[in-house]
């Protein structure tokens, strides 16, 4: 927080473009880092990082402190931190399907046609395991396995990222804002 009230001091002397490389330069590179990490986490870090990014966005907008931000962030294009989070889990599942993630995230995803030999119209979706404890079900492989299932099947069959993350950008932000 202490960057953007530099950036907000001085935000006069650059133009919109300027800012927004700024922005991205020294607040939302440290923001989403570790982001498969922070997606799991409590409602209240989650608020926090909110509150960072719509100072960013007021920043940005040159808005005042009580002036709503829902209007704000999507004239940018800018997805709220729980759809940002969500976005960057999904492509890295994306990734992990499609063999450009590292082998050790990549072998603790199972599809189910590997697991029972039945020929069934959920053969090609991941086998989700078993966890008794909520600790459990917040493990990388529970929670991108789950995520996976729930996938709509044209993002699924993407030819590549750069287009997974087109569609799955453009339908976060059509769908409106959790």
């Amino acid at each position: 927080m202490s960057r953007l009230g530099q950036i907000n001091h001085v935000k006069h002397i650059f133009d919109k473009h300027a800012l927004i490389i700024i922005l991205n330069a020294l607040v939302f590179s440290k923001l989403f880092y570790c982001s498969s990490v922070w997606s799991n986490t409590t409602q209240a870090n989650l608020d926090k990082l909110q509150a960072v990014q719509n100072f960013a966005c007021r920043i940005l907008c040159v808005a005042k402190k009580f002036d709503h931000i829902t209007s704000l962030l999507k004239d940018l294009r800018w997805l709220p931190v729980r759809q940002q989070l969500y976005f960057r889990f999904a492509v890295l599942v994306f990734k992990c399907m499609t063999g450009c993630a590292p082998d050790y995230l990549t072998s603790k995803l199972v599809r189910r046609s590997a697991v029972s030999t039945r020929t069934t119209r959920n053969s090609q979706l991941l086998n989700i395991p078993f966890f008794r404890t909520a600790s459990g079900q917040r493990t990388f492989q529970y929670r991108a396995t789950s995520l996976w299932n729930e996938l709509q099947p044209e993002l699924k069959l993407c030819p590549s990222v750069m287009d997974f993350k087109r569609l799955l950008r453009r339908k976060l932000l059509d769908d409106g804002f959790i």
